[in-house]
């Protein structure tokens, strides 16, 4: 099974926006972006495309549609996609953005999720959720669940050694992981199992069985972004599979070993 994974330089000292896995998940693309302190990033409106930012790393003001807001760790933002967005980096910022394009339809679903632009998720106030596939060790976060941006979602698990995410199939919901610089597992893929530490971006074959493994004391930490090619069956599986638990965890007050 062909599996595509790249490491993302962010030893640069400069502005610099880099395109990844380009090509391997129809209307998505990931980019990503170093900002300099005290320099700014556009996003332009009305592109064709959702820009759904993540700010990985760093401290920086986020502008759009007459309002600013300040944000310091990780955080998802999505404006409007007819408002122009701009970020101004406080300090030295990491992006990650993923353009999903627009589709016929979005529209109506934007209206029945009652969906409010921007959208702002602060990665502590994301909503947890537990998962059949997944151990009660780990923790496992809704960035921004599954109808609020049409066809797409994002989320993260993140756990201790030792921990295993089951391998299992999607072939209704097309993925990326991306790495938090903290991470270190093993991905498994039709029973391969390939390091993926921080900073890395993979798409995982659509329909493979696919699950993480982590050892000793690493840390598992990564974000799973997720398109929907068949809306439908995508939502039906993510409604079956993805259960908040009205609960918060943090691992700074747990123990990481249990």
């Amino acid at each position: 099974m062909r599996v595509v994974m790249e490491k993302i330089d962010v030893t640069k000292n400069k502005n610099q926006s880099v395109e990844l896995c380009k090509g391997e998940i129809s209307g998505a693309r990931p980019i990503h972006h170093i900002v300099e302190k005290g320099c700014e990033r556009i996003f332009e409106a009305d592109c064709g495309y959702y820009h759904v930012l993540i700010l990985i790393d760093g401290e920086a003001e986020f502008s759009t549609d007459g309002k600013s807001d300040t944000f310091d760790g990780r955080t998802s933002f999505v404006p409007a996609p007819d408002k122009r967005l701009t970020v101004k980096a406080n300090t030295g910022v990491q992006l990650l953005e993923v353009q999903w394009d627009l589709a016929a339809g979005d529209e109506d679903d934007i209206r029945q999720y009652k969906t409010e632009f921007p959208v702002v998720v602060p990665y502590q106030k994301s909503i947890q959720y537990i998962d059949p596939n997944k151990s009660k060790k780990s923790i496992s976060r809704m960035m921004i669940p599954h109808e609020i941006i049409p066809r797409f979602t994002m989320g993260s698990v993140e756990s201790y050694g030792y921990d295993l995410v089951r391998p299992h199939a999607h072939p209704m919901l097309d993925q990326f992981f991306f790495s938090f610089p903290e991470n270190d597992m093993e991905v498994i893929i039709d029973d391969e199992k390939i390091n993926m530490k921080g900073n890395m971006i993979m798409h995982i074959p659509l329909g493979s069985n696919h699950g993480v493994e982590v050892t000793g004391d690493r840390h598992m930490h990564y974000m799973w972004i997720d398109f929907m090619p068949n809306k439908e069956e995508g939502l039906k599986r993510l409604n079956f599979s993805h259960r908040p638990t009205g609960t918060v965890r943090n691992f700074e007050n747990e123990d990481k070993t249990r």
